[in-house]
């Protein structure tokens, strides 16, 4: 008698509600945006999959609610310390080489910082930026 079963791949990807967390989230939202500081975001991926992954994001303008003319632009984005720069408008976050078999977790924590300048002249009121993630084979 022989007793065969297969494992599925999974991967699970999203905010953390903080930092050392394993709480995913579908969606975040953060206050004080436009701080000098910028804003830490938790971003984490769950996998067991054997393949190379590529992690890019595109991040939209601040936009105020209601006045889609009303924006404030995004001076950076970095994933840690290395600030990353937009290829057409998409950061590549990271490079997920498998090395490991089994499940795995990367977390990431990503800083988004307002244009500082935009943030001095922009009417009041509230504005959204969208930070859109893809994960796609390598």
């Amino acid at each position: 008698m022989s007793i065969t079963t297969t494992v599925p791949e999974y991967l699970v990807h999203g905010f953390l509600d903080e930092q050392g967390s394993t709480n995913f989230l579908s969606a975040t939202s953060v206050s004080n945006a436009f701080a000098q500081e910028g804003v830490v975001l938790n971003y984490a991926i769950k996998t067991n999959t054997v393949a190379d992954l590529v992690v890019t994001a595109t991040l939209t303008p601040f936009t105020k609610l209601g006045d889609e003319n009303a924006t404030v632009g995004i001076e950076s984005l970095s994933v840690g310390s290395e600030l990353k720069v937009p290829d057409s408008g998409t950061y590549r976050l990271v490079d997920l080489i498998s090395s490991n078999q089994g499940m795995r977790l990367y977390s990431y924590t990503l800083t988004v910082k307002a244009n500082q300048n935009d943030v001095a002249v922009a009417a009041n009121g509230n504005y959204e930026s969208t930070l859109s993630i893809s994960i796609l084979q390598n």
